[in-house]
């Protein structure tokens, strides 16, 4: 009997160690046709830890390590970045978090500087870093852990101050809907990416077309970091760093003895078809990106024959496989996807026409013309225009 014993120890102890062994893969993240990250992870019972490399704002390698609970919250987590270039003198910055009921208490350094801080976000609240994927699969764990159909997550970025947060929803099937928590004033909620999952609340891709961030996230095996890291590094030498996904921008112009000023946000194709689907059909499309597209004039206009006094407005759009409709809006300051039809000034037609010529960045234009002047919105194959008298 002891032979047997001894026999049965010697079998299962592979297998007990086969299945401690750490899970090891990783995710690719783009937005059309460019790459904006890479990740690679090592997940066990107790810990993961994994490396990031991205694109935006500026060529950084990220690293992290997360301690774990059974409940699928977090205990402590540290992380630490430099540029992908690691030229000398580059910013790094590092950061640990420990949890601790409903607080977390930080250490962050940034460059010479380090603070210490605690706040109180609430309890199981979830360390946070852009492009890190994994940490979009302990969300799903955390659902799985729920044993219910939602669950609400605080969160909080490493060094910051500022919790936000995440809703999960399942689905049906091995689709679950993640979700930023509305901020009034700020973000509405509404717009989830689609995580696929399965049945160990395993992130398996992620569809974000109908969220802010419309990105697309594939799990793959294993992830060349290093040669990323090169690729990443060699390309913001040669054309610089790529920035924010949509950068900021102003356009001035005087028409007769007005002044006008418009601020947006400026997406880029990507390789992407834009309008009917980056930017769906009989949808209000916030005209840009980020925060809300303003307009401001200093006289009274004529906008398309109808009147704008002058003022500070935001302005959306409406667009359709028919035509196109400019929304003159009296809210301002708002995030882009804070629309209130109540505060509408006028919904105006716009004329379109198909471009012969691609346009990758979302652009706004005012041209004088004659006494006048015409508002243009260009983007991938479509240009929409009004034209603007002074009143």
């Amino acid at each position: 009997m002891r032979t047997i014993a001894s026999l049965l120890v010697t079998l299962t102890l592979p297998a007990l160690a086969l299945a401690q062994a750490p899970e090891r893969g990783g995710f690719i993240v783009r937005m059309g046709s460019d790459t904006l990250a890479v990740e690679r992870f090592t997940r066990s019972a107790t810990q993961l830890e994994g490396e990031v490399v991205s694109l935006v704002p500026l060529a950084r390698v990220v690293r992290y390590t997360a301690t774990l609970n059974p409940d699928a919250t977090v205990s402590r987590f540290e992380i630490s970045g430099e540029p992908a270039n690691a030229t000398p003198g580059g910013l790094r910055t590092a950061a640990e978090l420990r949890f601790a009921g409903d607080s977390v208490h930080t250490m962050a350094t940034r460059g010479d500087s380090t603070q210490r801080f605690s706040i109180a976000p609430g309890a199981g609240t979830l360390p946070f870093v852009p492009f890190t994927y994994a940490m979009y699969e302990q969300l799903a764990r955390r659902l799985k852990q729920s044993g219910g159909d939602s669950v609400a997550v605080p969160a909080l970025g490493p060094g910051t101050q500022q919790p936000f947060g995440f809703t999960l929803v399942r689905r049906g099937g091995d689709t679950v809907d993640v979700d930023f928590l509305p901020v009034p004033g700020f973000y509405p909620g509404g717009q989830p990416g689609h995580m696929r999952v399965d049945g160990e609340g395993r992130l398996l891709s992620l569809d974000g077309s109908d969220s802010p961030l419309k990105v697309t996230v594939e799990r793959v095996d294993q992830v060349d970091i290093g040669a990323y890291r090169k690729k990443f590094a060699a390309r913001e030498a040669a054309s610089g760093p790529m920035g924010q996904l949509s950068g900021r921008d102003t356009v001035r112009a005087t028409i007769g003895s007005a002044n006008l000023t418009v601020d947006y946000g400026r997406p880029r194709r990507r390789g992407r078809e834009i309008f009917g689907n980056v930017v769906p059909w009989n949808q209000v499309w916030r005209a840009g990106a980020n925060a809300a597209t303003g307009f401001t004039t200093d006289a009274d206009l004529l906008m398309g024959g109808v009147v704008i006094p002058k003022g500070s407005y935001t302005l959306f759009m409406l667009p359709s496989p028919e035509g196109a409709k400019l929304i003159v809006n009296r809210q301002t300051g708002q995030w882009g996807t804070m629309y209130d039809a109540r505060q509408d000034l006028a919904r105006i037609d716009l004329t379109s026409e198909h471009l012969a010529q691609t346009v990758e960045p979302f652009t706004i234009a005012i041209q004088p013309q004659g006494r006048g002047g015409v508002l243009r919105l260009r983007w991938d194959r479509s240009q929409f225009s009004v034209p603007i008298a002074v009143r």
